[in-house]
């Protein structure tokens, strides 16, 4: 099957291996990550940032975001 896509791709089972194999802990990683993303782009000149929970779900699937930043990001 083959198909187009605009949009980015994020490799789910990729992400969820990055962060422990719990889907639970994605969601609060990926969360806590995009407004920490969202507040320290809130005071620049390029404040409109709109993709911030894709940016963090590629940032764990790039491995540089994973189960260990829990407790920073808290």
């Amino acid at each position: 099957m083959s198909y187009t896509s605009r949009g980015t791709f994020i490799d789910t089972e990729k992400c969820v291996e990055a962060v422990g194999g719990n889907r639970y802990n994605l969601v609060i990683i990926a969360a806590m990550r995009a407004r920490e993303i969202a507040e320290q782009n809130r005071h620049s000149i390029h404040h409109a940032h709109w993709h911030t929970p894709v940016t963090a779900l590629l940032e764990v699937q790039n491995g540089e975001l994973n189960y260990s930043d829990l407790k920073r990001l808290r």
